[in-house]
C-alpha cells in the first residue's frame, strides 16, 4: 500500500503568529517521525542521540553536530538508531524573513539557502559550541519577547544559515539533474518564483512561458512537490501574507486583499473563507481577542 507524506502549513501551528512567520523548540525524538513535507522552510541541530533522516529519497546519518535544512516540500522523515532518544533543536520559519527588504542584494542569503548544495553538514565538536549558543539565544529570545525579540531572532538566524552555508562551501553538491535539486531543478525554480511574485497577476501559462515548459508540466511538478495544485498554493502564500495584515495592522480588507494579489475584496473574502472557515473581518476580531 502507497503511503503519502503529510502535507503541514505554518498555519497549522497554533503557537506561530502570522505576523511573525517562526518557531523554535527542542524536541526529543525516541523511535521516529513520519515521512512529512510542508510550505516552510526548517533546520535542525542535533544534540543527543543517533539516527538516520531521509531527504527525498536521500539518508544521511544524525548525530551531535548534524546540521539539516530542508526548503519547503521536501519529503523527510527521521529514525532513531540508538537506544537514547534523538534531541534537536528544530526551527521552522517562512521564506519573507530571508528577505528584509525590496532591495535586490538583501536576496542574498535566501539564494544562497536555495542553492545547489546539500541539505545537511556534520559539524565537528570543535566548531559546534556558538552554534549551540545560536539555537539557545534564539529560544531563550522567542520565549521571553523582549523589546525587539523579533528582531534580534531575526539575525541571528540569519547569523546561523550563514554558518551552515560557509561551513558547507567544500561539500559535495548534489545531483543537478534532479528535478528538485536546488537551482538545477526546475520544480523548485518554479515554486520559488511563485513565492516571490504572489502579489502580481499570475497564472500557469505565465509560468509554462517563463519556464518554456508546457503547462500541464508545469502543474504536474507542483502538485508532486507541494501536494496541492498551482492555484492552490498560489492562495495559500497569498492567505498567509493577508493573515499577518489582518493581525498586524490597521489596512482596511480592501488594501489587504490588493497588497496580497487579489483583484478585488470579493474574491479575497471568498477565497479567505473557504479556506479559514470564516470572514477577514471575523478572523481579524479574534486575533486581537487573543492578544
Amino acid at each position: 500500500m502507497t503511503v503519502y507524506p503529510t502535507n503541514k502549513h505554518l498555519s497549522d501551528y497554533e503557537l506561530i503568529s502570522p505576523d511573525f512567520p517562526f518557531h523554535l523548540s527542542l524536541n526529543e525524538i525516541r523511535r521516529a517521525f513520519p515521512a512529512h513535507r510542508h510550505d516552510f522552510l526548517e533546520c535542525s541541530l542535533v544534540i543527543e542521540g543517533e539516527g538516520l533522516e531521509k531527504i527525498n529519497g536521500e539518508t544521511h546519518p544524525m548525530r551531535r553536530g548534524t546540521f539539516t535544512l530542508l526548503l519547503p516540500y521536501q519529503i523527510h522523515e527521521i529514525v532513531t538508531t540508538s537506544s537514547e532518544s534523538l534531541r534537536l533543536y528544530n526551527c521552522m520559519f517562512a521564506m519573507d524573513l530571508l528577505v528584509p527588504s525590496a532591495d535586490p542584494g538583501s536576496r542574498r542569503l535566501l539564494d544562497g539557502v536555495t542553492g545547489n548544495r546539500l541539505p545537511f553538514h556534520q559539524f565537528e565538536e570543535s566548531s559546534l559550541p556558538p552554534l549551540v549558543h545560536l539555537f539557545e539565544e534564539m529560544l531563550r529570545e522567542s520565549r521571553e519577547r523582549r523589546l525587539l525579540s523579533r528582531e534580534y531572532v531575526t539575525l541571528k538566524l540569519h547569523e546561523t544559515l550563514i554558518r551552515f552555508l560557509r561551513a558547507g562551501e567544500r561539500q559535495k553538491p548534489p545531483d543537478p539533474k534532479s528535478e528538485l535539486s536546488g537551482k538545477g531543478g526546475y520544480a523548485w525554480s518554479i515554486i520559488e518564483y511563485i513565492h516571490g511574485h504572489y502579489r502580481e497577476d499570475m497564472a500557469l501559462s505565465d509560468l509554462s512561458a517563463r519556464f518554456s515548459l508546457h503547462p500541464s508540466r508545469v502543474s504536474a511538478a507542483i502538485k508532486r512537490h507541494t501536494g496541492t495544485s498551482f492555484v492552490q498554493l498560489l492562495h495559500e502564500i497569498r492567505l498567509r501574507h493577508a493573515c499577518g495584515l489582518l493581525a498586524a495592522t490597521d489596512m482596511s480588507m480592501l488594501e489587504i486583499a490588493l497588497e496580497v494579489g487579489f483583484r478585488s475584496y470579493k474574491g479575497f473574502a471568498r477565497v479567505f473563507r473557504e479556506s479559514k472557515g470564516l470572514s477577514p473581518g471575523e478572523y481579524r476580531k479574534r486575533r486581537l481577542q487573543q492578544s
